[in-house]
C-alpha cells in the first residue's frame, strides 16, 4: 500500500558534550548513559617517535578519560589514562573504545600508534596497547589490564608490514572480545578475557599510484571500525593509509571462513560504521575529501539495506568525526573533532522519525441510537480506549450521499473511528425539489449538523452510554459524500441553502474542519458555475477518485480553487471511482468501474479523512505534515495538492 522511505532525515544537530581531549568511540552503558573514550592531549612526559610526521615526536601524559554523559551533564568518570600526543596536544594516541557486556561491565583498548618496543623502551608505559577492565568509575576511576595486544604484534606481525601497532575499535559479541588494531590491519580476539590471542583475519593491503609523483605505492588497509550486520557477520570499515586516496575505502564482510570480503566501496577515509534496525548501514568517513586534501570536513553516509541508494546526511557540520553510535531513541550520536585537544564534541543528529498513517486504535465498536431533534437513527463509530480518559474523541458526523444508505459506509466509518474519532452515520430521509423535481428519499440536511452535536452531547452525559464521558464535544468535523459533501460546505460557510436544509441553520462554534469525497460545489447545481467559498478559516479537505464520473475531478479541483483561506487539500485516489468510499460498487449510478478494489479505495479514503481531521482538530504536527507536505509521496494511490498558508 505505501511507498517505502528507507533513507533516514536528519531534522537538527545537538551538541551534547564539548571541549574534550580527541574523543574517540562512544557507547551507552547499561545504565542508559553515553561513554565517551577520549584519547587525552599527551603531555610533557617521554616521547616516541611520530607515525605521520618526520622528525616529530609524541609527548606522553597520563591525560586520556572517560567521559559519562547523562541527564545532559557530561563528566569525566575515569581519568589518567596514557595518551601520547604532540606538544599541542593534537593527534594524540590513547584510549580509543569503551564497551559493556551485558551484565554492566566495562572494557576499553587503548592505542599507541607506533612500534609496540617504543612503549616498553621509551616510555616505559605498560597500559599502551592493551586490553583493559575498568574496574571502578568512581574517584576517577581505576582499570586493569587484560590482554597486551602490542606484544602479539611484536612476536607476530601478521599482515607483514611494518610492526605497528594502534588498537582501535571493540566490539564484546557471544562472550568474545574482538579487537580492531588499525596499526597492524588486522582483527583479534581473545574468548572469556582469559584465553590467548586469536587472529581473526588480515586486512589486505593494495598497490597504487601515489598521484604527485607518479611512483607505485603500497597502500595499507588501515581498518577502523567493526560492528555486527544484521545477518549476525562481522564488518569491518577501513580508513586506508598514504596517499588516503578519495572513493578507495571499503567496507568488508567477514565471510564463515574468515576472510574478509568486500561489501560496499567507494568510500574515503571511513572511521566508523553502524547498522540500524532496517540494515541500513551508516557510513562516517573522517574526510571525506581524502586527508591530504586540506580540508577537515567528514560526511555521514547512509546506505540503504538493498544498497542501492547512498544519502549524504551530514558533511560540512563534521569535522573530522571519528565515533558513531545509534541510541535506542533512534538518533545518531557522533563523535566530533576528533583529534584534537580541548576542542572535541559529541554531537546527537536527531533523526525526523517516519510518521506511520495507519490507525491509532486497533478495535472499534457500534451502537445505533436515534437523533432526537429529528428521529433520524445513526449509528454511532468508536474506538476502543486502552484507559478511560475524558474528553479525548472528537465528534466526525458523516453526511451521506443521494440515497445511499448509512450501512454502506460501515467500513469508511470504521477507518475514521480508528484515528480516534466518534464517527456518527445517520439516515436522514426527507424530500427535496431539484430542477422542477421532487425527490424523497436518504439526503443529508445541514441542519443535521446541530442535531447530532446536540445529541452526541446527550450521549456523552449518558452514564449508560457506551461512550460516556469520552467524546470532546467541543470539536466537531465533518465528512460527507457527493451530495453530503456539499450539505458540508453549505454549513461550514454558515448560509441557509433551500436545497440542504430544512431549518434556519447556524453554524455552531464546535464545527471545525470538514473533508469530504466525490464533492462539487455548483450553484446552481450542474451550472458550472463554481462560486467562492467563505470557509472562514475552517479547514477544508476535497478527496476525489479519478475515475469519478458523477462529480469528476476537474469539478472538484474547480471546488478547490474557490475555497478561500487554508489551509485546504485536494486528495486523488488514483483509479477510485464515486463510490470508492461505500461498502461496494454502484453499477447502476456509476457508469466508470474502478481500477483500484474497493477494500483498497474505502481503507484510503478514510486514511486520508481520519489523518485530516486528526491534523486540524488534534493539531497532531505529524499527521498535517503528512496531509500537506509528505503523504501524497508516500501514498502509492494517493496524490495531493494543497496549500497552508494564504499565499
Amino acid at each position: 500500500m505505501f511507498k517505502t522511505a528507507e533513507t533516514p532525515h536528519i531534522s537538527r544537530i545537538e551538541v551534547l558534550a564539548s571541549g574534550l581531549d580527541g574523543p574517540r568511540k562512544l557507547n551507552f552503558g547499561t545504565d542508559g548513559a553515553l561513554y565517551v573514550a577520549e584519547a587525552g592531549r599527551g603531555g610533557t612526559g617521554a616521547s616516541i617517535p611520530s607515525p605521520s610526521l618526520p622528525g616529530a615526536s609524541l609527548f606522553y601524559g597520563a591525560t586520556g578519560a572517560i567521559t559519562r554523559i547523562q541527564n545532559g551533564v557530561a563528566e569525566r568518570v575515569v581519568t589518567g589514562l596514557p595518551s601520547v600526543a604532540f606538544p599541542n596536544g593534537s593527534d594524540a594516541s590513547g584510549v580509543n573504545d569503551i564497551e559493556f557486556d551485558a551484565d554492566g561491565n566495562a572494557y576499553a583498548i587503548v592505542g599507541l600508534a607506533s612500534n609496540p618496543a617504543n612503549r616498553d623502551n621509551l616510555l616505559q608505559i605498560p597500559d599502551f596497547s592493551q586490553l583493559i577492565a575498568i574496574d571502578s568509575f568512581d574517584d576517577g576511576g581505576s582499570w586493569t589490564r587484560l590482554r597486551d595486544f602490542g606484544a602479539y604484534e611484536q612476536n607476530n606481525n601478521p599482515d607483514g608490514q611494518d610492526v605497528n601497532t594502534n588498537l582501535y575499535d571493540l566490539l564484546l559479541k557471544d562472550n568474545k572480545a574482538y579487537v580492531l588494531d588499525t596499526g597492524a590491519n588486522d582483527l583479534l580476539s581473545v574468548r572469556a578475557f582469559g584465553s590467548e590471542i586469536n587472529l581473526e583475519t588480515v586486512f589486505p593491503a593494495r598497490s597504487t599510484t601515489e598521484e604527485l609523483t607518479g611512483s607505485e605505492v603500497v597502500r595499507q588497509s588501515v581498518p577502523t571500525s567493526v560492528t555486527v550486520g544484521p545477518d549476525g557477520a562481522l564488518y569491518v570499515g577501513e580508513l586506508t593509509g598514504f596517499p588516503f586516496q578519495t572513493g578507495t575505502a571499503q567496507v568488508y564482510r567477514i565471510n564463515a571462513d574468515g576472510q574478509p570480503e568486500v561489501y560496499a566501496g567507494g568510500f574515503t577515509n571511513i572511521s566508523d560504521i553502524a547498522f540500524d534496525k532496517s540494515g541500513g548501514l551508516y557510513v562516517l568517513e573522517y574526510d571525506a575529501d581524502g586527508i591530504l586534501s586540506g580540508s577537515d570536513a567528514g560526511a555521514l553516509i547512509y546506505l540503504s539495506p538493498d544498497g542501492k541508494t547512498r544519502t549524504t546526511l551530514a558533511d560540512d557540520e563534521l569535522i573530522n568525526p571519528t565515533g558513531i553510535e545509534i541510541g535506542t531513541d533512534s538518533d545518531i550520536y557522533i563523535s566530533n573533532k576528533g583529534f584534537t585537544a580541548g576542542q572535541g564534541e559529541v554531537l546527537r543528529l536527531k533523526k525526523d522519525n517516519p510518521f506511520n498513517p495507519d490507525s491509532i486504535y486497533s478495535q472499534v465498536k457500534r451502537y445505533t441510537t436515534t437523533i432526537a431533534a429529528d428521529g433520524d437513527a445513526a449509528d454511532i463509530y468508536y474506538p476502543v480506549l486502552p484507559n478511560s480518559t475524558p474528553d479525548q474523541l472528537p465528534i466526525a458526523l458523516m453526511l451521506q450521499g443521494a440515497l445511499v444508505d448509512k450501512a454502506e459506509y460501515s467500513n469508511y466509518a470504521e477507518k475514521v473511528a480508528s484515528y480516534g474519532f466518534v464517527v456518527v452515520v445517520p439516515n436522514n430521509e426527507r424530500t427535496v425539489t431539484r430542477n422542477g423535481q421532487s425527490i424523497t428519499g436518504l439526503l443529508a440536511d445541514q441542519q443535521q449538523v446541530s442535531d447530532v452535536l446536540a445529541q452526541i452531547k446527550l450521549d456523552d452525559a449518558d452514564a449508560t452510554s457506551p461512550i460516556f464521558e469520552i467524546v470532546d464535544t467541543n470539536k466537531l468535523g465533518l465528512l460527507g459524500h457527493s451530495f453530503g459533501g456539499y450539505a458540508g460546505l453549505v454549513a461550514i460557510q454558515n448560509i441557509n441553502d433551500p436545497g440542504v436544509s430544512t431549518g434556519d441553520y447556524t453554524r455552531p462554534p464546535e464545527l471545525k474542519a470538514g473533508i469530504f469525497f466525490g464533492t462539487s460545489f455548483q450553484m446552481p447545481p450542474d451550472s458550472g458555475t463554481f462560486p467562492v467559498i467563505d470557509n472562514q478559516e475552517i479547514p477544508v479537505g476535497l478527496i476525489a477518485g479519478t475515475l469519478d464520473s458523477v462529480a469528476d475531478f476537474g469539478e472538484i479541483a474547480s471546488t478547490y480553487v474557490k475555497v478561500q483561506d487554508t489551509p485546504k487539500a485536494l486528495i486523488a485516489i488514483e483509479g477510485a471511482n464515486h463510490y470508492g468510499i461505500t461498502n461496494t460498487d454502484n453499477l447502476t449510478r456509476e457508469p466508470n468501474r474502478p481500477t483500484l478494489d474497493q477494500e483498497t479505495a474505502t481503507g484510503a479514503i478514510g486514511r486520508w479523512s481520519g489523518l485530516f481531521l486528526r491534523a486540524n482538530l488534534l493539531n497532531a504536527i505529524d499527521a498535517f505534515n503528512y496531509v500537506y507536505k509528505t503523504g501524497g509521496d508516500l501514498d502509492s494511490n494517493v496524490s495531493v495538492i494543497s496549500q497552508i498558508g494564504n499565499k
